[in-house]
């Protein structure tokens, strides 16, 4: 009785904790990159969230279906545990508590150099800036062609961060980073490369502007985890 007590606990968790990344890819992430896209890109959104919702239902049926499998199969024990854990740290790897590594790219930019003839405030000085809108923008377009996770200057990007301008420095969960802004981006490399070298994205945009941005590939990166395990302290379970 206290194995399966335990084994149908631990699948509770990962089971929860699987929800969670689904919340993270459907709901919170579009949340958080919710900006002014045209028309074209919102039909490709809208496109990719049905096929999306679609893949994360056939996902939900398959972990009420594992629960269900510990339930009925207490005196494995072993087995349970070791693919309870497996799922836990592939979790955890997804919302950005655990390091991951992958193929990708490097964005590193930097505001465009100011002119003589500038005058602070004016639409010059404020075209050569990064700005918060311009970094939600290009998170919306990289996660629309290819990005699987993110990381900005050593910060993990989550269905829980926010990206704030403060000054001279973009804030990000919770923390205040300095330009140069260095992206880095794991994901489809056969998506990504003809997202960057397209000359109609927000990458092309923001060179238009005078921002200074350079691209780099990688065939393997490391980002580190940064973002402290989330314990609802609000959400009640629903009792049917």
């Amino acid at each position: 009785m206290k194995r399966h007590r335990v084994s149908v606990f631990l699948g509770s968790v990962v089971i929860g904790l699987g929800l969670s990344v689904m919340v993270s890819l459907v709901a919170g992430k579009m949340n958080l990159y919710k900006v002014e896209m045209d028309q074209g890109d919102k039909v490709e959104l809208r496109n990719n969230l049905r096929s999306e919702i679609e893949r994360l239902k056939e996902e939900n049926f398959n972990y009420e279906r594992k629960l269900d499998g510990y339930r009925e199969n207490v005196e494995d024990y072993e087995n349970i545990y070791e693919e309870l854990k497996l799922e836990y740290n592939r979790n955890s790897r997804l919302l950005g508590y655990e390091i991951v590594q992958g193929e990708g790219i490097i964005l590193t930019m930097r505001d465009g150099e100011a002119k003589e003839s500038e005058i602070p405030g004016s639409m010059e000085s404020w075209l050569r800036i990064i700005h918060n809108e311009d970094m939600l923008k290009l998170l919306n377009e990289l996660n629309l062609h290819g990005a699987e996770t993110i990381e900005i200057n050593g910060e993990r990007v989550t269905e829980t961060s926010e990206i704030f301008c403060s000054g001279a420095f973009i804030s990000i969960n919770g923390e205040k980073l300095p330009a140069p802004f260095v992206l880095k981006v794991i994901g489809d490399r056969a998506l990504l490369d003809p997202y960057t070298a397209n000359e109609y994205n927000q990458i092309s945009n923001l060179k238009h502007r005078g921002i200074e941005i350079n691209l780099e590939k990688r065939p393997i990166m490391t980002l580190d985890g940064s973002i402290e395990e989330i314990y609802p302290l609000y959400l009640d379970e629903l009792n049917e």
